[in-house]
């Protein structure tokens, strides 16, 4: 079951969660999960990014940024972004910048268990 977030409200469902996960994509397709925290300011977040995903997003600027249920029948936050980096240092750290262009909350209609069926 999913609800769409509307994004000009998307600092609401942000704030307060903590820390999340920053998926980034390298050039060989292989995905790359950091845990981050993010500030908001309107509809772009921002996060510490190491060597590692500031190349990847060089390579691949389209990311996914998770937020796990905080407790059982909670929702997952996934927000779909554009990134660039910023402030790059001369180590290859930087700072990820990443524009939302899509959000929603997201759980299993059941409340649990695996809808993947044996083929």
């Amino acid at each position: 079951m999913s609800i769409k977030v509307d994004l000009s409200e998307l600092a609401a469902d942000v704030q307060g969660r903590g820390a999340g996960f920053l998926v980034t994509t390298g050039p060989d397709g292989r995905p790359h999960t950091t845990q981050v925290v993010f500030t908001i300011d309107g509809q772009t977040l921002r996060a510490p990014a190491g060597r590692k995903t500031c190349r990847n997003i060089a390579a691949q600027p389209l990311v996914a940024l998770l937020w796990p249920p905080a407790m059982a029948g909670d929702y997952n936050l996934i927000i779909d972004g554009d990134a660039t980096v910023v402030d790059l240092d001369d180590d290859g750290k930087g700072w990820a910048e990443i524009q939302a262009t899509h959000a929603i909350l997201h759980r299993n209609a059941d409340g649990g268990g695996n809808d993947c069926k044996d083929a």
